[in-house]
């Protein structure tokens, strides 16, 4: 009878376990749901030359502000603490990369160019002339791609903890090691859902007391869904570094800014530097103190003050007009 107490009492912490994983995943999404919505955000998705293309809209006569996510959830988790401070100045675009979301092709497309090609044909459907652009890690790559392939029409350009030219074979094994991962997909697409417990380490630099089981339903809807192909853009993108480290990012000609978390244990905030360095005198670098590879969503109030101030100034005319070194240091020292 003790023994059969005993397996209760254990079924029955498995059950609530179960059901406490699900409703934190039902929790976050009504949260991250709510915000979408107080911003006016709308989903949609359309077809374009093959591609469902899954995204949010504001859909308003503002100035446009495209914003392109990284590698791990969708980009509504990306970037929901800045969708309703921006919207009020800007019609946000939030895209769904290529097999993340919604987002699909109807042919195997895992290259950062597919994903470069699919945010372009994106803009030209919904007749978007000019436009301010962001990225976050692998997205930043994107954006940075679209900045030199397709200028026309871009104003600003900022870039999160994204390497883009600078990251080698030495910085992925150096990460994989660090973290205990056989392969880097295997750690930015985990195959259990414990891996999410170094993923949330990775991007906040914090450790969490949260259990891995109560993680079940996030693992399951991120990251099992489409899990080949997500690792496949990984592996592809792996495969291409020593070709974006051949690439010239010096042609762009709009002001861009590098915004990095110090703490950031896969890009070291020094790559932002030597970023800054490679595109020239119309770069700007600010680190995120204490901040990790994801410091819009760990130090939402400082990120946020860098960026409005950066999207809010006129950084053209500063850069057409104030040619000295000193002024330079003054521009980059506002916040």
């Amino acid at each position: 009878m003790r023994f059969r107490s005993v397996n209760r009492v254990i079924l029955s912490s498995l059950i609530c376990l179960s059901l406490f994983s699900c409703n934190v995943y039902k929790l976050a999404e009504n949260h991250v749901e709510k915000r979408m919505r107080k911003a006016s955000l709308v989903r949609t998705s359309i077809l374009v030359k093959g591609d469902t293309i899954d995204y949010w809209d504001t859909n308003s006569e503002k100035p446009v502000l495209l914003l392109i996510h990284g590698f791990g959830a969708t980009t509504k988790y990306q970037w929901f603490r800045q969708v309703e401070m921006l919207s009020e100045h800007y019609r946000v675009i939030m895209p769904n990369l290529l097999h993340f979301g919604r987002s699909y092709s109807e042919r195997k497309k895992y290259s950062v160019a597919d994903q470069v090609e699919m945010v372009h044909n994106l803009i030209v459907e919904l007749g978007i002339n000019n436009y301010t652009m962001g990225g976050v890690s692998y997205g930043g790559l994107v954006a940075a791609e679209m900045a030199i392939k397709y200028p026309e029409g871009l104003k600003k350009l900022f870039l999160l903890d994204a390497a883009v030219k600078f990251l080698g074979e030495e910085d992925i094994e150096r990460v994989t090691e660090q973290f205990d991962v056989p392969s880097i997909e295997a750690l930015f697409v985990p195959e259990e859902v414990k891996g999410l417990k170094k993923l949330m380490y990775l991007a906040t630099m914090k450790k969490s007391i949260m259990p891995a089981s109560w993680l079940t339903e996030f693992h399951k809807e991120m990251y099992l869904r489409n899990f080949d192909d997500k690792r496949k853009l990984i592996i592809t993108l792996m495969d291409s570094l020593p070709e974006y480290q051949q690439h010239d990012y010096s042609s762009i000609e709009v002001p861009v800014m590098l915004i990095w978390g110090s703490n950031d244990v896969v890009i070291p905030a020094d790559r932002g530097e030597k970023l800054r360095e490679h595109i020239g005198r119309n770069a700007f670098y600010r680190v995120i103190k204490n901040g990790g590879h994801m410091p819009a969503l760990t130090k939402i109030k400082k990120f946020n003050k860098v960026l409005m101030s950066f999207l809010s100034h006129d950084y053209v005319s500063l850069l057409m007009n104030n040619e000295n070194t000193e002024i330079r240091e003054e521009i980059d020292l506002r916040d």
